[in-house]
């Protein structure tokens, strides 16, 4: 004999099957319990995260590209960095060689900076350039790079705002993965939204400094395999020519 459903007093014991009434009250809880579930999961997630107190005076700046250079971040700074050196991922940002620094760009110049002109060699060819490729990042929803996050003075900070000419100092205190922060912020260099970018250059028009190149994934190297290969992961490839110094003719524009 068969017993009947104590909810909705059907025979039918199977709650999945088509056409039993009681299928959409199930799977409806089934559903809140799992969003409630993975609620619980993603808050345990947050509390997990270690809380970071930044010291007054001091701001947080993560490196992703030469900074992540220790000996590159103090030359900089100006003397030896004896504070914690912390691995970091970046959340919300992809990593890209794609922000180009014309050499003879009209605020350099108008700062006194001589024109210049520039070729590389390939083979007997000289191919002219006008300027180099550098890192930059860029705010993707469901992005995240690796780094390299550093505690430095608030005056030291002004220093590195001296070096990164054309980016901007953005506020990331929330979006790295490993920490919550009190007490002060921690920031990252962002390409100047008016700077050129690889998608409005002119093939062929930059290149990438191999030694430049060299010290950024050397520095990641350094660190280690694993943080290497995310390096290289999270970092689209670069469309320019990668070339040598001692390949670059240098001269004064005429």
């Amino acid at each position: 004999m068969a017993t009947a459903c104590p909810r909705c007093h059907s025979e039918d014991t199977d709650i999945f099957k088509n056409g039993n009434p009681c299928t959409a009250i199930y799977l409806a809880i089934l559903l809140c319990g799992m969003i409630l579930l993975s609620s619980s999961l993603l808050s345990f997630a947050a509390e997990r995260k270690n809380t970071m107190k930044i010291p007054e005076g001091y701001a947080g700046m993560m490196a992703y590209g030469s900074l992540i250079s220790l000996s590159s971040m103090e030359q900089t700074l100006g003397h030896k960095y004896e504070g914690l050196i912390h691995k970091v991922h970046l959340t919300g940002y992809e990593r890209a060689w794609a922000c180009v620094r014309p050499f003879n760009d009209p605020l350099a110049l108008a700062a006194g900076r001589e024109k210049t002109e520039a070729f590389f060699l390939r083979g007997a060819e000289r191919i002219p350039f006008s300027g180099t490729a550098e890192m930059n990042i860029y705010p993707k929803k469901r992005g995240q790079i690796n780094g390299i996050l550093y505690l430095i003075t608030n005056e030291e900070l002004i220093g590195f705002d001296k070096r990164e000419r054309g980016y901007r100092r953005v506020d990331v205190t929330d979006r790295i993965e490993e920490f919550r922060f009190r007490g002060g912020k921690v920031y990252v260099y962002e390409g100047l939204p008016g700077s050129p970018v690889a998608s409005s250059a002119v093939k062929g028009t930059y290149i990438l400094i191999k030694e430049f190149f060299d010290l950024v994934t050397g520095a990641c190297d350094a660190i280690g395999k694993d943080f290497r290969n995310e390096f290289d992961k999270s970092t689209r490839p670069c469309i320019y020519p990668v070339v040598a110094l001692k390949n670059i003719i240098w001269g004064k524009a005429k």
